[in-house]
C-alpha cells in the first residue's frame, strides 16, 4: 500500500501543481462564471491523461513495441511547449498589463494547455501500468494485499488532487506579481526535467552524446527528479503564500463601515487557513519523499543464526528454545565451506515448520519474520507460517527432520545436500 501512495505522489504532483499554478495566473482581470481558457485547461489536462492511459494499455498489450518512437518526438514536444510557455510568462511578470489580453493571452493559454496536455501524458503511463503489479505470483486475485495496494494507488491519486486544491486557493490571495514570478519558476523547473529527459533518451538511443559535467548533471537530475526537485518545486509555489499570510498580520486600518472590517477579518482569516492547509500539504509532500520512501526502500537484515549441537552425524536444536511460535535461522558449514541456512517455526498445533532459508523461485536470498509472516527478502511476499514445510510458491524448500524426545533433528547428510542451494 505505502508503496503505491509513495509512488504515485513521487509520479503525478509535480503535473497537478503545474495544473494549480496555471489555474492561478491565467485566470481573466474580470472571470465571470467558467472562464473558456480554465475550461480549455481542464480539457488538455484529461485528453493528455487519456492519452497517457491509452498508451499504458498499448505498451500492456505490447502493440507497441518502441516506446522510444513514441516518447522522443513526444517529449521533444513538451519542452518546445515549455520554452514557448515560459517565454510568455516572463513577458507577463515583466508587463502584467500584457496578459490582460491580447495575443499574449492567447499564446499564454494555448501554450499552457499544450504543456500540461504533454505532462500528463509523460507522467500517467508510469502510474498506470503499476496496476500490472497488484497481484504478485503466488498470491490470490482477491487478497488482502492486493486491495492494499489498489487503496494505496487511490489513496495517492486522492491526495496530489487535494495538494494542488489547497495550493491554487492559497495561491489565489497570494500577490499577484509574487505568484506569477513563482509559477515561471515552476515552469523553468518543469522544462529542465523535460529536457533531461529528452537529453537522456537520445544519449540512450545513441543519438546524441553526453560526457563530462552534462553527463553528471543529466545524471543527478534524473535521480534526484521525485525528490529534492518535486520538493523544491513546491516549496517555491508556498513563497508568495507565505507573503500573504504575513499580510493578513499587519493592523487593519480604521474603517467608518463596520461590516467591511469584519469582511477583511473574515477574508484574512480565510487567507491564514488556506496558507497553513498549504504549509501543512508541503510538509506530508516532503515526509512521503524522504521518510516514507526510505521505509519502503529499507533492505531488511537477516538475523544472526542461532547456536545449536551436532553430533553423530544429526543436528539437534532443543524444542524448548523454538516453543515461542517465532522464526529461528540456523547455519551449517558443509564439507565444501558452503554455509547452508535452514529455518524452523512452531506452528498453529504443535508442529513444525523446517525448511532452507531459500526458495525454488528466488534463491538463497532468505527470509525474516514481520507481523507474524514470514517474509521473502528477495520478492517481498508474505508467506504464511503453516505453509512452511510444503513445497510451492516462494515457500522455504523443505528439509527432512525429526522430533526425537526433546530435540529437532536434521541428518548432517541433508544439509550437506542442499549445500548445492547455497553455493
Amino acid at each position: 500500500m505505502l508503496e503505491r501512495f509513495a509512488a504515485v505522489v513521487g509520479g503525478m504532483t509535480l503535473p497537478f501543481l503545474l495544473y494549480a499554478a496555471l489555474a492561478v495566473v491565467l485566470v481573466p482581470p474580470r472571470p465571470e462564471g467558467w472562464p473558456l481558457t480554465s475550461r480549455a485547461r481542464l480539457g488538455a489536462s484529461a485528453l493528455g491523461l487519456g492519452a497517457g492511459i491509452v498508451f499504458a494499455w498499448l505498451r500492456a498489450s505490447a502493440a507497441i513495441t518502441s516506446r522510444t518512437a513514441v516518447n522522443i518526438p513526444a517529449v521533444a514536444a513538451t519542452v518546445i511547449a515549455d520554452g514557448i510557455l515560459l517565454i510568455v510568462l516572463a513577458a507577463l511578470v515583466i508587463r502584467p498589463r500584457w496578459g490582460h489580453g491580447g495575443w499574449t493571452a492567447v499564446v499564454a493559454n494555448a501554450s499552457a494547455c499544450a504543456v500540461l496536455a504533454l505532462a500528463f501524458f509523460r507522467a500517467v503511463p508510469e502510474m498506470i501500468l503499476q496496476l500490472t503489479a497488484f497481484i504478485k505470483p503466488g498470491e490470490e486475485v482477491l487478497s488482502s494485499q492486493m486491495l492494499l495496494r489498489i487503496l494505496g494507488f487511490s489513496v495517492g491519486w486522492a491526495a496530489v488532487g487535494v495538494l494542488a486544491f489547497i495550493y491554487y486557493r492559497a495561491a489565489r490571495r497570494a500577490p499577484v506579481p509574487l505568484a506569477r514570478t513563482a509559477v515561471l519558476v515552476l515552469v523553468a523547473i518543469v522544462a529542465l526535467l523535460h529536457t533531461t529527459t529528452l537529453a537522456r533518451m537520445l544519449h540512450s538511443t545513441r543519438r546524441a552524446r553526453l560526457s563530462g559535467k552534462a553527463f553528471r548533471a543529466m545524471i543527478w537530475v534524473t535521480n534526484n527528479d521525485e525528490g529534492v526537485i518535486l520538493i523544491a518545486a513546491a516549496t517555491v509555489l508556498l513563497i508568495p503564500m507565505i507573503v500573504a499570510f504575513l499580510v493578513t498580520l499587519r493592523r487593519i486600518p480604521e474603517q467608518g463601515n463596520p461590516a467591511l472590517r469584519r469582511r477583511e477579518i473574515a477574508g484574512r482569516r480565510r487567507t491564514r487557513r488556506w496558507v497553513i492547509a498549504s504549509g501543512a500539504g508541503l510538509a506530508a509532500l516532503v515526509a512521503t519523499r524522504t521518510v516514507l520512501v526510505r521505509i519502503i526502500n529499507e533492505v531488511p537484515t537477516l538475523s544472526d543464526p542461532e547456536p545449536y549441537t551436532v553430533s553423530e552425524g544429526t543436528a539437534r536444536i532443543d524444542l524448548a528454545k523454538i516453543a515461542d511460535g517465532h522464526l529461528h535461522r540456523y547455519a551449517y558449514t558443509a564439507a565444501k565451506g558452503t554455509e547452508v541456512r535452514f529455518l524452523v517455526i512452531l506452528k498453529n498445533g504443535g508442529s513444525y515448520g523446517v525448511g532452507l532459508d531459500a526458495c525454488i523461485s528466488c534463491g538463497p536470498a532468505g527470509y525474516y519474520e514481520k507481523d507474524g509472516k514470514v517474509i521473502c527478502k528477495r520478492c517481498d511476499v508474505a508467506i504464511n507460517p503453516a505453509t512452511i514445510g510444503f513445497k510451492g510458491g516462494c515457500n522455504p524448500i523443505p528439509i527432512d527432520f525429526t522430533v526425537d524426545g526433546g530435540s529437532l533433528t536434521i541428518t548432517t547428510d541433508a544439509l550437506e545436500a542442499s549445500a548445492e542451494v547455497f553455493a
